[in-house]
């Protein structure tokens, strides 16, 4: 299968430039790895798809409202889609927390140089061990656990740690190190945290629950694909003990919204100075994708990160 992914070279092209503009190079070594490791062409196609057919459409109860409807991928290596799942995500975790007192838990796995998924299938039984020891269980009612990856460069050997959210009274922390160093046989250190702000700490869960991998993970066509592969099939997002996620919400918008013209044609008119509606320019500002490249020259926003579009 041929990789057709390329940068802004025609007028069609603009929609999906315009998503992926942060990422082309990483989005690229994505595609590749993708491919190499034998994914379905469903996958693919869909993959290198998302953004395509995008419409700006016009909420006809509040004429200046628009909005974005384009076909996603929902991959969880394509960083658009999964900003916006995080989002989401953050959402669900914040509401389960409410008011109750929570603790923020990191535990982290001895240095070692086995393959990646070696150490995932290490951390994730040693985290069934310690919520099963009396020691938790009496302390921990339950929580949202989500698995963050780091590439060491210094030793050169995979660094995973565990992020935890659990609604807890009180974790001695040297007790916790203790009880991890039993679940382990090997491993001690530890974090534990109050949770000063519930929305900060969802936001900052749910980010490793919707990409595991940094942004030099993605520059690396190696490390990419091993990851790839040591991911497959697991669940980002741990819920255990008492918790229970709230649905994610449903779209019960009453407005009516009418297509209005291609994102390609606003943008084709951006690119060369045909005036635009104001709304219109706010809304490609708001949406600009996420980019792994802070300082892209194409972002038609501010400086830094910005959300994505939702997809709908």
């Amino acid at each position: 299968m041929e990789a057709p992914l390329a940068g802004m070279q025609n007028h069609d092209d603009l929609g999906l430039a315009f998503r992926h503009s942060g990422w082309a190079r990483e989005r690229q070594l994505v595609d590749a790895a993708l491919v190499a490791l034998g994914c379905p062409d469903h996958r693919i196609t869909a993959f290198r798809c998302c953004g395509s057919d995008a419409w700006v459409y016009r909420s006809e109860q509040h004429p200046d409202q628009y909005r974005i409807r384009a076909n996603y991928c929902h991959s969880r290596w394509c960083i658009p889609c999964a900003v916006h799942r995080s989002t989401l995500t953050a959402a669900r975790i914040r509401d389960w927390l409410g008011d109750l007192p929570a603790r923020f838990v990191t535990l982290t796995l001895a240095a070692d140089h086995e393959p990646l998924a070696h150490r995932l299938d290490r951390i994730y039984a040693a985290f069934r061990r310690l919520r099963r020891c009396e020691w938790w269980r009496s302390r921990v009612k339950g929580g949202v656990a989500s698995v963050e990856i780091k590439w060491s460069v210094k030793s050169a050997h995979w660094h995973p740690h565990l992020h935890i959210l659990c609604h807890a009274e009180w974790l001695e922390h040297a007790d916790l190190s203790r009880e991890w160093h039993v679940a382990t046989g090997d491993s001690y250190i530890v974090d534990v945290s109050l949770v000063e702000s519930a929305d900060e700490s969802a936001r900052y869960i749910s980010k490793y629950a919707a990409k595991p991998a940094r942004a030099a993970t993605y520059r690396d066509a190696d490390r990419l694909q091993e990851m790839m592969l040591a991911m497959h099939g697991r669940r980002l997002l741990l819920a255990f003990g008492d918790c229970k996620l709230p649905d994610k919400p449903k779209d019960d918008d009453p407005d009516t919204w009418v297509r209005v013209q291609s994102l390609d044609e606003v943008l084709w008119k951006v690119q060369r100075g045909v005036p635009v509606a104001p709304e219109i320019l706010a809304l490609l500002r708001l949406e600009q994708p996420c980019s792994l490249d802070k300082t892209n020259p194409r972002c038609l926003g501010p400086p830094g990160p910005h959300p994505c579009p939702s997809p709908s």
